[in-house]
């Protein structure tokens, strides 16, 4: 999994150089999305077949100009982007995360014998432990940083594309990224102390809801009395690198998997609600598989008991070696990805498809 990492910093690098790349575009990959400088389009697609796998769905968006979708209004998108992601987690996201969480601190533990744990003392109910307040608070964050930043960014890109200096494709990559860059800045803390709480054994006791949620809010506390204030921000950098890495794949897969299935033959193809529910389902799969080593060594910084100590990733690492060698790191790297996979493929529907439904129901009424 590992090997992805220099393609996705490959691909990520390129389309940031787009924007800063005036008369010389980068040969290797901007020339898939930044329309022709002085050069016969036609021919310019005949060359770039050749060079890039990707340059034969991009040139053809080329040949025609590419008309883009109205913008959305950023602080409108907010608000739709907070409640839409709120009812995702509480219905089935936070079940996800919670049991792929628990899967990445205990690899050597069955999904079946994690799930019994869960619901042992509390029934149903444990499976929205740390939701409340930590994950709910998280999923109104999250939802409503991403959407704003995504749609500041491609509201002030977007004049790049009417001047043709960036293709459309290019700016809604680039507008994904940002908003997960956004989210990392505002959102680590909150996803420390939800882990926290998942991951603290005294969790699965039997307990009332509210004495749950009187528990957690204490969490926060001792975190702050033990560790400092700064320990809320325990796993941070890795967090946001995380979060930027999961949202420009997951938009790349997404618009690749639109032009490669349902665009190459007319750019200008408005697809249906259906179509852009299935691209961003395989875009969000195989975003998941790309960065889930990120995804583990997350949960494995901020789990309960590496409460109060320091946790270098290098030396994690390390550990996984000793114990087992490469097959032990690669069985660390991917711990949980099944969950994931569903998780993410469908977070994506929910970020970069359903949002926008939502938003041009509201648009038209």
């Amino acid at each position: 999994m590992r090997a992805f990492y220099p393609v996705i910093g490959w691909h990520i690098c390129s389309q940031m150089e787009c924007l800063t790349t005036s008369n010389k575009p980068n040969p290797r990959f901007a020339d898939c999305f930044l329309p022709p400088i002085n050069a016969n389009p036609l021919q310019r697609t005949s060359n770039n077949r050749n060079r890039n796998p990707f340059a034969a769905l991009a040139c053809r968006a080329r040949s025609s100009q590419r008309q883009h979708e109205p913008l959305e209004n950023p602080q409108v998108k907010l608000v739709i982007g907070a409640g839409v992601t709120l009812a995702f987690e509480f219905a089935v996201g936070h079940f996800f995360e919670f049991i792929k969480i628990m899967k990445q601190t205990n690899p050597h533990r069955s999904y079946a014998q994690l799930m019994k744990d869960i619901i042992h003392s509390k029934g149903i109910l444990g499976i929205w432990d740390g939701f409340v307040p930590w994950g709910a608070i998280q999923s109104i964050a999250k939802g409503s940083v991403f959407s704003w930043g995504h749609a500041v960014t491609k509201k002030t890109l977007i004049p790049y594309a009417e001047d043709g200096r960036i293709s459309i494709q290019a700016i809604e990559i680039i507008a994904g990224g940002a908003g997960g860059g956004f989210q990392g800045l505002v959102l680590s803390p909150t996803l420390l102390l939800k882990t926290r709480v998942m991951t603290d054994p005294i969790f699965r006791n039997r307990m009332t809801a509210l004495e749950t949620c009187k528990k957690s809010l204490s969490i926060g506390m001792k975190v702050i009395q033990n560790e400092g204030i700064g320990a809320l921000m325990k796993g941070s950098a890795v967090f946001s690198m995380k979060r930027v890495a999961d949202w420009s794949t997951r938009f790349f897969f997404s618009v690749m998997c639109e032009e490669y299935l349902y665009k190459r033959d007319d750019p200008n193809r408005k697809l249906t609600n259906g179509q852009k529910v299935t691209a961003s389902l395989l875009g969000g799969v195989l975003s998941s598989i790309s960065t889930i080593p990120i995804d583990v060594m997350v949960a494995q910084i901020q789990q309960a008991s590496k409460a109060g100590t320091r946790v270098s990733i290098i030396e994690t690492m390390r550990e996984q070696i000793r114990q087992g060698g490469i097959r032990q790191v690669a069985g660390f790297a991917t711990s949980g990805l099944m969950v994931r996979v569903a998780h993410v493929s469908l977070t994506t529907v929910i970020m970069k498809t359903a949002t926008s439904i939502v938003y041009e129901a509201y648009d038209t009424n």
